[in-house]
């Protein structure tokens, strides 16, 4: 018996918002422990995320391309593959999609609330010291000054320049071609397709057909994750990670975090 024939392929489920369901402390090291691991011969990431953190999606998107660049690597979405998301997709040697699934979302925002009025009228302020003009850029009580709309803009589009550049390497989409698509919507998996932005409508069982076809191995597989806290496990994930999202989210909106 040929025992690299009998080498299984790796299944990972990346699913929640990235930077709080998906962490990537978390994945970056797994996807390391794949890569660098024989018994492993390809791998098929199933991708159900609206997107999430600039720095966090571009961390674990630099550690599926040098997986991929070692490795068969597949992507299947059959439920949500946007934004930061679809980012990550596109490391992959192909992308399977759902008819029905949500794709693309390309794009970069920055958001924060403006509570000034609302402190003005309950009498309230804030009162800041602080070593340069720019130190509370983004701060919640009271409006940006131009200066701060212009090197918010000036992050906003270079983190823009970077995703583009991520997905015309991995996608090899024509940079005119993929600016038009670049407009922040989201299209359906079949047009997807159409548009180039996916390989092909399917399953995630036709996902690991071609991962198993690209290694020259069977079908077989085994799942793996990311380790899980205590209280995660203790509550069974859900009020946990809920709470952990809803806090996280937060902080980044207060923080004013550009998010893809």
């Amino acid at each position: 018996m040929n025992l690299q024939w009998a080498r299984p392929i790796a299944l990972l489920a990346l699913r929640g918002t990235i930077g709080t369901g998906v962490r990537a402390e978390q994945w970056v090291p797994l996807l390391d422990a794949l890569r660098k691991r024989r018994s492993v011969r390809a791998v098929v990431v199933e991708v159900d995320s609206p997107g999430g953190t600039v720095a966090a999606s571009d961390y674990i998107y630099g550690a599926l391309a040098r997986l991929a660049a070692e490795k068969p690597v597949f992507a299947f979405s059959g439920n949500v593959c946007a934004s930061g998301g679809y980012l990550i997709a596109a490391a992959a040697r192909q992308l399977v999609v759902q008819p029905a699934a949500v794709v693309g979302s390309i794009g970069v925002i920055s958001i924060r609330p403006l509570a000034e009025e609302f402190l003005h009228r309950y009498g309230l302020s804030v009162g800041v010291t602080k070593s340069g003009e720019l130190k509370d850029a983004g701060a919640f009580w009271r409006k940006p000054t131009e200066r701060e709309q212009e090197k918010e803009q000036a992050l906003v589009d270079e983190y823009f320049a970077l995703f583009l550049e991520r997905i015309e390497a991995g996608r090899k989409i024509a940079p005119a071609r993929l600016r038009e698509l670049a407009t922040g919507e989201v299209y359906t998996g079949r047009r997807a397709v159409e548009l180039g932005l996916a390989d092909r409508v399917g399953t995630l069982d036709d996902a690991i057909e071609l991962a198993a076809e690209a290694a020259g191995t069977t079908r077989r597989t085994r799942c793996y994750g990311v380790q899980r806290s205590l209280r995660s496990r203790l509550t069974r994930g859900l009020a946990a990670e809920l709470a952990d999202q809803v806090s996280e989210r937060l902080l980044a909106v207060l923080a004013s975090e550009p998010r893809f």
